[in-house]
């Protein structure tokens, strides 16, 4: 669905209801990210595989991910790794481009390009009423999984746990050219062990307080596949580590205020071995201990019916260690945003907020400022259409990876600055049993001091660098049509995007005006869905263009695009006040060979199977 979050509100909500997101049966939260607009998922590998999102071709940096009103990133890549967020237990997902006047979105998320917003069964709006939630899931290539939700409410307060299991092999077929000859071959050293955990518990003492402590964490034992063509048959990597994270939120409402405050803690421990590495002890084995405690709180007034203002503060402190690092790098931010919502001619949305870097790096301290505004107006035409201006300057800081990761570290980068602009036009159309909404977004993004990993000595050695200047420039199409007949519902949902990004930095580069590594032309997805009574089905067919695996645009950098089909179905029997579901999916039924990073090889056809129990 898209439409306004609430009457006080212009940030348009591009969301995806639950039934929708369990119906996929997907690995994981970069499987689902990648059916909405404007979004683009790196995806390094199957089931566990690095997976991350950025927007408009935009770093990931640029991109916040906030579950249950906290922002999620590790200290050290700066950026979540979506393959470490499971589904099960999602309420909602909206994809938020402006909300200076809602409390609850951290600051570090609004200063952000884009907000990905995730609601869980621990939300305080969580719409789950189950007490118990058992599930159990099946695969190919050994993939198992299990998964647990208890929940009790009462008239004050409510405590959820939830858990997860999860293993993988990993060991499938692929075929991948090699210059012009076709090799065939099967994945190894690609299984994976997985433990994910959390706990909330709320307490209203009355209707104007809300009190949350949330605590997750996750485990995990990775083998590190790589890519193909790099890695022989013995290559033997592996990562492990678990995070523990924890939030204390609390919220006060009471006539024209709404105060929310919070302190969240983040802790991530990360051992990278390689059992074959090429050194004087015949081994690789780094480790990392990272952690970050951030403390904000954000208050906001109704002045008038028309007039909304809000004012924050936070401040966040990062920290890192490691065998290998020049000194203990810490970094510390302070943040503060003024908001305001002004319902004069159409409604404007207005923020600016004021972000404060003290970073150590190396045996140095070095300060920066700086001044990140943002704007929207968007007014009605007529009772149907609906159009709006977004603009905003956004910037992100060089992530601790990028800073003194082995050989690819660089200390001498600078921060990451853009401008993105967007042009948005609704058109909604309600008819009998149904409706259709549209959205369509032309934008443009220049950025400059942008940070990329580029071949500074050979083609196995990176190093990251501020490549100087890209812009972006395309439009975003969103078409979903949904109509009832009795006790039948067809759908469909339509998204695609076109984007153009260049790299603009030097007029006598080589590499001057072509487009940038992994940024396709194309890309989109058609779903199509029905349900009868206690049956529903879905087929998913999604497209990911041409693209560059280097700057350099010559043909052997180039990657093929790729067209994937994807179905399902599931069952629902009640039984009294329980109910049992079965799900089925099938993907990647043409069994297409495809990579979306260069060697990094996907599974061809596989499947799900799903058994889940709700009282």
């Amino acid at each position: 669905m898209i439409s306004p979050r609430n009457d006080k509100e212009n940030s348009i909500q591009i969301e995806l209801s639950k039934d929708k997101i369990q119906n996929k049966l997907a690995n994981d939260l970069g499987q689902i990210l990648s059916l909405l607009p404007g979004l683009q998922i790196k995806n390094y590998g199957d089931v566990g595989g690095l997976k991350t999102v950025s927007f408009r071709s935009l770093g990931a940096g640029h991109t916040a991910l906030v579950q249950d009103y906290s922002s999620v990133s590790t200290t050290q890549s700066g950026q979540a790794d979506l393959s470490s967020f499971p589904v099960d237990f999602i309420e909602r997902l909206e994809l938020v481009t402006l909300s200076p006047t809602r409390p609850q979105i951290p600051i570090h998320a609004k200063l952000a390009g884009v907000v990905v917003n995730v609601e869980s069964v621990h939300s305080y709006v969580g719409t789950n009423k189950r007490n118990l939630i058992f599930g159990v899931q099946a695969g190919s290539f050994d993939q198992y999984e299990g998964y647990l939700m208890l929940q009790k409410r009462a008239k004050r307060w409510a405590g959820t746990l939830t858990g997860k299991i999860r293993s993988y092999g990993g060991s499938y077929p692929y075929t991948y050219l090699n210059g012009n000859t076709s090799i065939q071959d099967r994945r190894k050293n690609n299984s994976l062990l997985e433990y994910f955990g959390t706990g909330s518990i709320q307490f209203s003492p009355n209707q104007h307080h809300r009190f949350q402590l949330r605590i997750s964490g996750n485990e995990y034992k990775k083998n590190l596949a790589g890519a193909v063509v790099f890695y022989n048959s013995n290559a033997a990597q592996y990562l492990n580590g678990y995070g523990l994270n924890g939030s204390f939120n609390h919220q006060f409402r009471k006539n024209k205020w709404n105060v929310f405050s919070s302190v969240n803690y983040q802790k991530n421990n990360l051992q990278y071995l390689d059992s074959t590495y090429l050194n004087s002890q015949g081994y690789l084995d780094s480790r990392y201990y990272s952690g970050q405690l951030d403390f904000q709180s954000q208050a906001a007034y109704s002045i008038t019916e028309k007039l909304d203002i809000l004012v924050g503060s936070s401040i966040i402190s990062e920290s890192l260690k490691g065998k290998y690092l020049v000194g203990n790098p810490s970094r510390n931010t302070s943040e503060s945003i003024i908001g305001i919502e002004w319902k004069a001619v159409g409604k404007i949305l207005a923020q600016l907020g004021a972000q404060g870097i003290f970073e150590k790096r190396d045996t140095s301290t070095t300060r920066q400022w700086n001044l990140l505004p943002a704007v929207s107006w968007s007014f009605d035409l007529g009772s149907k259409n609906k159009i709006g201006l977004v603009y905003r300057y956004t910037c992100r800081q060089p992530t601790f990876n990028e800073l003194y990761y082995q050989q690819i570290g660089n200390t001498k980068l600078r921060t990451e600055k853009a401008h993105i602009a967007s042009l948005r036009y609704e058109l909604i159309l309600p008819f009998k049993q149904g409706i259709s909404q549209t959205m369509i977004q032309p934008f443009y993004s220049y950025v400059y001091d942008k940070i990329l990993a580029i071949p500074t000595k050979n083609l196995f050695i990176w190093s990251i660098q501020n490549i100087g200047k890209s812009d972006a420039m395309g439009i975003e199409f969103t078409q979903f049509i949904q109509k009832k007949l009795r006790n039948h519902t067809l759908g469909a949902r339509i998204n695609y995007t076109f984007q153009y990004t260049r790299d603009i930095s030097d007029p006598k580069s080589l590499t001057y005006r072509n487009i940038l590594s992994y940024s396709p032309l194309h890309s989109g997805s058609l779903e199509l869905d029905y349900s009868w009574k206690k049956l529903s089905f879905f087929v998913l067919t999604s497209y990911l263009g041409e693209r560059y695996a280097l700057n350099q645009n010559i043909p052997s950098n180039l990657l093929a695009g790729y067209l994937l089909l994807d179905a399902g179905a599931s069952y629902t029997q009640q039984l009294k006040k329980s109910e049992l579901t079965l799900r089925f999916t099938i993907n990647n039924i043409t069994n297409r060979q495809y990579s979306y990073i260069n060697y990094f090889v996907m599974p061809g056809t596989h499947f799900n199977i799903r058994l889940q129990y709700a009282l």
